[in-house]
This record gives C-alpha cells, structure tokens and sequence, in this order.
C-alpha cells in the first residue's frame, strides 16, 4: 500500500517485507532516491522485522551491504580520526 506522509506527502510504503524491498529496489534502481527515511511505528516491533525481513531481502538481491569495514561513523564516512580538540576550536590565548 503507497499513502502519502504527513509531512511534505512523501509516498509512505506499507506491506509485506517483499513489497516493501520491491518499492525501494524499483526508486533505487531508478535513480530517484539517494536514501530512505525509515520510521517504524512505536507500537509494534517494527525494527525487528525489518532489520530481519526487509533488509535481508535488499542483501540478497545484492541492495544493500553483508557488513561493515569499519566500526565508526567516521569510518563509514571516510572522516580522519582526530585525538584531542580540533585547533580550529582552541582558544588563541
């Protein structure tokens, strides 16, 4: 089922885990999205289920990753490491 959002209509995506990879193969594959806004609803396991269901069905039709190289944001994001202050943000006195 496609229904709009509340906020800006985005197309919300509702359904099994197969439609629901199905829709964000299709955006995917079309070069419409750069990425996806995933809300669950707070009343239901809804993380669970799509970790287990949706995301498995990505990583089988090659979509999505197995695992990750690093263990950082910065690592996934190719930011440098950084110990101590940034100078950029230490004081000139």
């Amino acid at each position: 089922m496609l229904a709009h959002g509340v906020i800006d209509y985005h197309p919300v995506i509702t359904g099994p885990p197969s439609e629901v990879a199905d829709h964000m193969q299709e955006w995917f594959e079309a070069d419409a999205v750069d990425g996806f806004w995933v809300v669950m609803d707070v009343y239901n396991p809804g993380v669970d289920t799509f970790v287990d269901e949706v995301v498995s069905i990505l990583q089988e039709r090659g979509l999505f990753h197995l695992d990750y190289e690093t263990s950082t944001l910065r690592g996934h994001l190719g930011v440098p490491d950084q110990c101590g202050l940034d100078p950029r943000l230490a004081s000139n006195s």
